[in-house]
């Protein structure tokens, strides 16, 4: 058995009696010098083996070199498990019955409380895997942001600042343990403060708002214009839209978007799904970096470039409710026999050959599709050139949609 505890802020003031018995319960341990340090004084520790682990690769590999001797191993991590801690990772290696947890208290807790305000509506956004100008542009509901080592709280200020945005900013290090620091300010007092603040957790207040069309903002139907543009293909913004409107997509969807190009359907996927995700394939190396201009333009965080080529990297990708087609080097048979559509998932393939619409149909058919629907769009533009309104059209496209058949009921 894998026994998790949680120490909260590694205090003994802040060990329950639970947790002291959690402890004593295990017949080894796992976690830091520190943990070490401050389990020496709890009944019986002092006879049990303690392995010493500097991260959660070590922890993963003891864990599993001593899960095979059928004995209690204590995992010891600071905060609570579950939050941005080891428990993802030992969970991916070990069965849900083969651990136990034992929560702790954890630094967005006692940020909140030192706050003196709720956090049942919070959202949460951890700087060790995305950028800091992907931040959220409205702060609709308190945002906790975990900057880690390698960004500062003035940094996070200053993105806040260029949106034309003062926030205020809760700062908080080492709390509930000895030099703990906590200290609310503006996002332009922030920004100017002058020791480096790294490493720490910041709660931004909610309630500013920002006009989603000034300055870049994510919406639906941006113009083309607004996107970083190199030689990659762009889905129009007039296409772009019905695109979107075929793949009905909704707020905590997966999305699967396959030859994502400048990724301006994934982006304003993103938009709709704000509470989901979206996996964009893309194998062109000038494409993934407009891919990721893009993301830090319209500061978007719920979008994931996968890199490579369909269908070798849907190893990568979780079920999803959406997938949408672009480009597939030929390759659309084996994309839409394999990609990773859940049963009454909706799928949209983009053509602008009638060959592609007959072989999309044609393999559609023979899996297991319903509701197969052909659309073809040809939107002219009337820009004002010289006084007149011209007529500029838009290549036309052909927007195929289905549904994945539900699994019949046994």
């Amino acid at each position: 058995m894998i026994v998790v505890i949680g120490m909260g802020p590694e205090q003994a003031e802040w060990l329950p009696s639970h947790t002291l018995e959690a402890i004593g319960s295990c017949d080894s341990l796992i976690g830091s010098q520190k943990m070490k340090t401050l389990c020496r004084d709890v009944s019986g520790v002092k006879e049990k083996k303690f392995h010493l682990s500097g991260n959660y690769l070590q922890t993963l590999e003891l864990a599993k070199n001593y899960h095979k001797q059928d004995k209690r191993l204590g995992v010891l991590v600071p905060g609570d498990p579950g939050f941005f801690g080891v428990l993802p990772h030992l969970r991916e290696v070990f069965a849900p019955e083969e651990i136990e947890l034992h929560p702790g208290i954890g630094t967005v807790q006692l940020l909140f409380a030192k706050a003196g305000m709720p956090w049942h509506d919070a959202t949460f956004f951890d700087l060790e895997d995305h950028e800091v100008d992907v931040l959220p542009r409205g702060i609709l509901r308190p945002l906790v942001v975990m900057t880690r080592e390698k960004n500062t709280a003035q940094q996070v200020a200053q993105i806040f600042l260029e949106r034309s945005q003062n926030p205020t900013i809760a700062v908080g290090k080492n709390l509930g343990r000895p030099k703990e620091f906590f200290r609310t300010f503006t996002a332009m007092a922030l920004a100017r403060h002058p020791e480096a603040l790294c490493d720490v957790a910041l709660l931004v207040h909610a309630g500013n708002y920002q006009n989603s069309w000034l300055k870049g903002g994510l919406r639906i139907g941006i113009p083309d214009r607004e996107f970083v543009r190199g030689d990659a293909p762009m889905t129009k913004a007039e296409i772009r839209v019905q695109v979107l409107a075929k793949a009905q997509i909704s707020l905590y969807d997966y999305i699967l978007d396959v030859g994502s190009g400048t990724g301006s359907i994934g982006i304003e996927a993103a938009a709709i799904a704000n509470e989901g995700m979206v996996f964009a394939i893309e194998n062109n190396r000038e494409a993934q970096q407009l891919i990721r201009a893009n993301m830090r333009k319209f500061a978007v965080a719920n979008l994931k470039l996968v890199s490579g080529t369909a269908p070798e990297v849907f190893s990568k990708i979780p079920p999803v409710n959406v997938c949408i087609i672009n480009g597939t080097r030929g390759r659309l048979r084996e994309v839409l026999t394999e990609a990773p559509l859940v049963p009454g998932g909706r799928m949209v393939v983009t053509a602008v050959s009638l060959e592609k619409v007959a072989n999309a149909l044609a393999i559609m058919k023979t899996l297991d599709f319903d509701e197969i629907e052909i659309v073809s769009l040809q939107a002219v533009r009337w820009p004002e050139i010289d006084n007149l309104h011209v007529a500029q059209a838009i290549n036309p496209v052909f927007i195929i949609s289905a549904r994945k058949a539900l699994l019949e009921s046994s």
